[in-house]
């Protein structure tokens, strides 16, 4: 894999300027966002994998991490975008190019219980039937394998603050990225995966740095109220706080 095809880059000039949804239709995601990029915090919560689903791979950052740690495990990614997916397939065995809404398992030769790592990473909420999705994949984990989550968080103290200012402003990535259709907290996210038949081991977050480095030395524990613009949060307990200083699970 070449540096220029692991990397994504933002289009120059005429492009960046137009508003974000003129460019909905236009593969926005490759000219937001890095290809070489991993979700390495939920990727280092995987002790084995042996045949991986990669779902929504985009470039393939997530399986170049995995091939570097796992270099036996046979890789699977799904991927709707055809430029994204010829980027990634180098780093896989193989590579889907479709919606993943629209996949029959069975005539893509995708046969239940096939995997024993299953990750969708910023992938649910793009989707306009996350539940039906997690419900599908269930049926294609074995019994001993494990899917890997990770979600943006809506309950983000930043993202409170300016909706209370009236502001919700959309971007080409992160939490208020305009392709989103669906929105989640930690506990949500939690009742959705309960709900399609998943029971949860362990739920780990990903800081957000401006919100970090603001409270950088103080004890989170302590903190019970919590004053930012023209909001104040009370009662709050340790469990909330952290939630709110989080930008993902």
């Amino acid at each position: 894999m070449t540096p220029k095809s692991s990397t994504v880059r933002e289009e120059p000039s005429q492009g960046a300027q137009r508003p974000l949804w003129t460019r909905l239709d236009d593969d926005l995601h490759m000219q937001t966002l890095k290809g070489d990029s991993a979700p390495i915090g939920l990727l280092k919560m995987i002790s084995k994998a042996t045949r991986v689903l990669d779902v929504g791979c985009f470039c393939g950052g997530t399986g170049r991490w995995l091939r570097q740690q796992f270099p036996l495990c046979h890789l699977t990614g799904i991927e709707m975008l055809e430029k994204a997916a010829a980027i990634a397939a180098p780093a896989y065995d193989r590579i889907i190019v479709e919606r993943f809404e629209g996949i029959d398992f069975l005539k893509t030769e995708i046969e239940p219980q096939s995997f024993d790592t299953i990750i969708t990473a910023d992938f649910l909420e793009h989707l306009v039937n996350p539940w039906m999705a997690l419900e599908r994949l269930r049926s294609l984990v074995t019994s001993d394998g494990a899917l890997f989550v990770s979600m943006p968080n809506v309950r983000n103290l930043n993202l409170l603050a300016n909706l209370a200012k009236g502001t919700w402003t959309y971007e080409g990535a992160g939490i208020q990225d305009i392709t989103h259709l669906r929105f989640f907290t930690r506990s949500t996210m939690a009742q959705m995966l309960v709900e399609t038949g998943w029971s949860i081991d362990e739920i780990r977050a990903n800081p957000d740095p401006s919100l970090i480095q603001a409270f950088k030395g103080r004890d989170l524990s302590s903190i019970s109220t919590i004053n930012i613009d023209s909001v104040t949060l009370t009662n709050l307990s340790y469990e909330d706080v952290v939630e709110l200083l989080y930008i993902a699970s």
